[in-house]
This record gives structure tokens, sequence and C-alpha cells, in this order.
């Protein structure tokens, strides 16, 4: 007895939460299911016979409830269909438009229906039918009915009242066979949306299957018979026999169904064995979920659930107490102990572990509760490493900036001394050394515009061009797109300094800089190249691995380097920074980052 006992808790011990979770509850379970065997003993299968049709009717709604939500799908994805700009622009063309146009449209509006239709599996087929003459479709061929329409004939005289709205259309049918095809059709006006003008009807056809499919799991006895009703009476679809289906319900208790909304009862029989009818109506199309149970069946499965619910309440009333207080400390004991762990890690102690011997959902959760902790010590470590790079690149990038504002209200005396001794170079030199100045000392996000950043450069440039003379070429080419967008600050400064100093002002000749800015996919490329002297590979893998230290004087001090450790900084891997130089044939600069549309839109 000790050990079926012991394996019995072990089992328990090391099955999953969830089981556990199962059978701690099963006893909830039990204890109605006794008291429901016990009152069914004590009384009639009348009484018996109504719980059953409620929960037949409870069953009845859950199912019309799912047809509700199919019959929402339907009219939200005609909404979809309706409202789709490429859509309207194929039904508004002429209908003179070129063969291949035509085939290209065709091509569009099937990839966009196809689209539609794969986001569920739907048994339905959709049709456009276009005032142009245009016909898309999503089966194998378009019915002789939707190709040559009659305004004035049922679906379409519907639809075209309707105006726009979406209308729901019953087929009826004497077919006796088993392929009913379509028995349900929902459409809508379509009309362009800039000018209310009609460009052709919308429907979309639901075959048999696709509504038997919504109430299959129904709770159907044996012998039931499962119906769908239209508004006046016709079976849309049933179920197990079919051979009803497209034709009016010919039963005495049909004005009763339709004239009501739900409920039960026992139509009066005399030739044939009494049923119970149970009934739901769809709130959103009217249709009605008819349910015919033999009275019989009702009886017979009264007697089976009494001796059920006896036997279950005597076999599982002992069992349940004990497993329940077994199962309950199982729990228990594991969450305490990790809430104990959480309230340490809470007040600062990250040295701790939960360990458990069982890999159930607690055990694995303890797992993922050590995982986090060693991740926040990790991230606290990365994260106080950051700070100390943001920090020292924050204080390089300070480096650079010009000593402040009585420099700047110099050089505006010195212009406009210029100015009046009509030293239009001069004094255009010192504007763009001042704006220059300006913008260095200014304080405020790291990020500006590039239309802002590029024209600080045009400033620098110009100042370069004015030292060199002829020696500097400058070609500038930045996309509109971009100018709104932003960049980081003083990140192409550096480069294009760095190319000047280093690759062109040592060249024979005359040098050529050129700067171009463009959207390439969800990244903003800019693009700095020069033809000066290069640099060798190794310089230019020591520059990309941060060991080159830059030996002159005479930059900006932020460099190459430091603009890496910037881009590293604030967009972690979300960047590209690429340079591919030969010796006397130039170096090109390739640097990729997201976009922003504002100067908090940077993400690392």
């Amino acid at each position: 007895m000790s050990n079926l006992r012991n394996r019995l808790q072990n089992y328990l011990l090391g099955t999953s939460l969830q089981k556990k979770l199962i059978i701690l509850f099963l006893p909830l379970a039990i204890i109605p299911l006794s008291i429901l065997g016990t009152f069914s003993y004590y009384k009639s299968s009348q009484v018996v016979q109504t719980q059953v049709s409620k929960t037949i009717l409870e069953s009845l709604s859950q199912v019309n409830y799912s047809l509700n939500y199919f019959v929402k799908d339907i009219e939200q994805l005609t909404i979809y269909i309706y409202s789709n700009r490429e859509i309207q622009d194929v039904l508004s063309k002429d209908q003179g438009r070129t063969l291949a146009e035509k085939q290209q449209d065709e091509k569009r509006v099937n990839d966009i229906l196809d689209t539609f239709l794969g986001f569920k599996n739907w048994n339905i087929a959709i049709y456009l039918l276009g005032e142009n003459g245009d016909r898309y479709f999503t089966g194998n061929l378009l019915p002789n009915q939707y190709d040559d329409y009659n305004l004035n004939w049922g679906l379409f005289r519907k639809m075209r009242i309707a105006g726009g709205n979406i209308i729901w259309d019953t087929h009826y049918s004497m077919k006796k066979t088993e392929d009913f095809g379509i028995v349900l059709s929902s459409g809508r006006l379509l009309k362009k949306i800039e000018t209310n003008k009609p460009l052709g009807f919308m429907i979309v056809d639901i075959t048999e299957n696709a509504l038997a499919d919504k109430y299959n799991k129904a709770h159907l006895l044996p012998g039931g018979q499962m119906l769908l009703l239209d508004r006046n009476g016709y079976v849309i679809s049933s179920t197990p026999s079919k051979h009803i289906v497209g034709t009016k319900l010919n039963e005495p208790y049909l004005d009763k169904v339709l004239s009501g909304s739900k409920g039960f009862f026992e139509p009066a029989s005399k030739d044939s064995a009494p049923v119970m009818v149970v009934y739901d109506t769809s709130e959103i199309t009217g249709f009605k979920l008819v349910s015919i149970v033999p009275v019989a069946v009702l009886t017979k499965e009264s007697s089976s659930i009494r001796n059920l619910m006896l036997f279950i309440m005597i076999l599982f009333g002992v069992v349940s107490c004990w497993v329940a207080y077994v199962l309950s400390v199982t729990i228990t004991n594991p969450l305490r102990k990790l809430k104990s762990l959480m309230y340490l890690v809470e007040n600062g102690n990250m040295d701790v572990a939960f360990s458990s011997k069982y890999r159930d959902e607690v055990g694995q959760l303890g797992l993922s509760f050590n995982k986090m902790v060693q991740r926040i010590k990790q991230l606290i470590d990365e994260v106080y490493k950051k700070q100390l790079m943001l920090k020292e690149a924050e204080i390089k990038a300070i480096h650079a900036q010009f000593n402040p504002h009585f420099l700047y209200n110099a050089l505006d005396s010195i212009n406009w001394m210029a100015r009046i001794n009509k030293m239009t170079d001069i004094s255009q030199t010192v504007i763009s050394l001042g704006e220059l100045l300006r913008f260095s000392i200014r304080k405020g996000q790291p990020f500006i515009k590039v239309k802002e950043d590029m024209h600080q450069i045009r400033n620098f440039l110009f100042i370069q061009q004015m030292r060199y003379g002829d020696k500097l070429e400058v070609e500038i080419h930045i996309d509109e797109e971009i100018e709104s967008l932003y960049t980081l600050k003083l990140l192409i400064q550096p480069i294009v300094e760095n190319a000047i100093t280093h690759g062109l002002e040592i060249k024979p000749g005359k040098g050529l800089l050129s700067i171009r800015g463009c959207r390439a996919q969800e990244c903003v490329r800019f693009e700095i190249r020069d033809n000066g002297v290069g640099m060798t590979s190794d310089m230019v893998e020591r520059i990309l691995s941060g060991k080159y230290v830059s030996d002159s004087e005479q930059n900006t001090g932020i460099g190459l380097e430091n603009s890496i450790k910037r881009l590293q900084l604030y967009f972690g891997s979300n960047y590209r920074f690429e340079i591919e130089s030969e010796i006397m044939q130039g170096t090109t600069i390739l640097i990729e980052i997201p976009i922003m549309r504002s100067g908090e839109d940077h993400r690392v």
C-alpha cells in the first residue's frame, strides 16, 4: 500500500500544472453532477425533458453565435473589398482599354481576392461584376446568371435597392441530390467612393457545406434533425438529412417557429412519434436554427444520466477529497518559495536561484525566473558600460565645439566691415563660419533634420573652397524626401573634413568631393566619395575595428572612430558603416541609419 501511494504521489507531483488543476477542480464538477443525478432520480421524465431541451437551446444559441460571427466575417469581407482602392480603380477604368491592361488588372484583382480568402478557411466564392464589363471571380467558372445579369432580377434588384448596403438572398431549389451547391448569397452595390457613382456588383456565394460545418458540433441526439431556415421558412441547410434543402419546410409547427424568437415546445402529433422542437433566432440575419429531437430519446437520456450520476457519486466521492489535499500542497509550496525569492530580488538581492526537482509548469517558471535574474544583472552591467561610453563620446563631441559667443560676435563685426568695404568673398566666408559656430554651440537633442545638417555642411565646404580655391570641387545631391527626416548631429561633417584634409589636400591636382543622400527602403543612406590619395586596406580595417588612432592635429577631434562609436551608442546594431578605399584612387564611405521622423525616434 505504501509503495502504491508513493508511486501515485510521484506521478501527481511530476505531471503538468494543467493536469494538476484539472484533477484539483474535479470535485467541483462532481458535486453539481451528483446533485443533478439525485434530482433526476426523483423527478419525472418531463422535468428531464425540459432540462435537456434547455441544454439543446443553449447549444443552439452557441451555434447561432458562430453563424453570426461567420455572417459578420462575410460582411466585413465585403466592406474590405468595397473600400479597396485598387478594386475601385480597376472597375472605374474604360471598357475599351487594351487587352494587356485588362490582363494586368485581372491579376491585380485576383491577387487581392486570394489574399482576402487566405485569412480563413472559407468555402465561399466571390464575384465582382463591373459595369464596364469586367468580371472577376475566385471560382473556376462564372455562372451565366452573373455574366449576363438582369438589374430587375432578384439578387441584383435587392442590391440596387439597398444602395450599397449588404443584402442576403436564399437560393430556392427542388433538387434532391447530394450536391446542393450554393444555398446563400450576399451582395453589395459597388460605388465609387469619391463620386458615389455605381461601379458594379459584388456577390459572395456560400455553399451548403460552409453553413453545415458551423453546427455539425451542436448537441444532436440520435434520431434528431438540425435545420437552418430563412425568414420565410425555406430550408437553407440541414443535417444529417439534406433532401429538403432549398424547399419550404412542410411541417405544421412552422408558423409557430417563424413567429417566435427562441424556445422549445412539443407539437401535437397523431400519426407520428412525438418530437421536441427547439429553435433559436439570429439577431443579425433573422435565420432560425431548429433542432428536432424525438421525445423517446430524451427520456432514455434521462435514465442514462441518472444511473451514471449515481455511479460517479459513489466512486469519486471519497477519492476527490484526498486528491484535492495532496495537489493543493504540491502547487502552493513551490509558489511560496518562488514568491520569497522574488521578494529578495525586489529588495536588490540578485544572487538567488530557484531549484525544483520536477519539470512541471512551476519548475519551468522557476527556470525562467533564474534566466530573468541573470539577464537583469547582465543588462545592468551593459547599461552601466553604455553610460560610460556615452559620456566619453559626449565629452569628445564637446571638444569639437568652438569657444563660445564672443567669437561669433567678433565674426559678425568682421562681416559688417567686409560688407562696408564690398569684400563679398570675405563676408560670405565669415557668415558661413558664424553659422557653423552657432550650430556648434547650440544645445538640445543629438538629432537634427537632414536639411539643417546639409546646410551646415555647405557652410563648412564654402569655407574650404575659399581656402583651396579651384583645387577643390564639390557635388552635393540630397533627395528632397529625406530632407525632413532626422540624422545624428556632427555625423557627416567630420567625415567630410577627413576626406578633404587626409584625402584631397595632399593629392596632386584638382580634387572632387561628392556627397549624396537618399532613402534605401527603411533606411537613410549617405555616401561621401572623394578621389584623393586613398587608404590602405590595413588602415581601413583598423578604423572599422576601432584600433586606429589619428596622429593629425588638424582634425575636428571627433574622427572616424568616434563617429562609429556614436552610431553604435545611438543605434546599436541597426546601422551600416562601410569604407571602400584604394591607394591614389580615392575613398568612399557609406552610412545607413534607420528612418527617424522626429528627434526622439531612434531605436537602440
